[in-house]
């Protein structure tokens, strides 16, 4: 979800926003941006851009890991929905 500042201060946000990360994803979270204005936005280190909001799908849970497991999608990546 957009960041109500970013995006009323300097019409920075997400594109597809609300993004939806399938259930079973294990890939790096992107979050695309769009500048809607003339000025040019440089994001800065740890910026926070985006809100994550989860919703009640059962029991859920984030675990920081160095490196992801093989699954059946890493080689997919981000956005690879529907390219199987």
């Amino acid at each position: 979800m957009p960041r109500s500042g970013l995006a009323s201060k300097n019409l920075v946000a997400p594109i597809n926003s609300p993004g939806l990360i399938d259930p079973g994803y294990t890939g790096e979270l992107i979050v695309p941006l769009m500048n809607y204005s003339n000025e040019t936005y440089t994001v800065s280190h740890n910026e926070r851009v985006a809100q994550l909001v989860t919703i009640a799908t059962g029991n859920i849970s984030f675990e920081q890991v160095e490196e992801l497991d093989i699954s059946d999608r890493s080689t997919g990546g981000f956005g690879s929905t529907g390219k199987n």
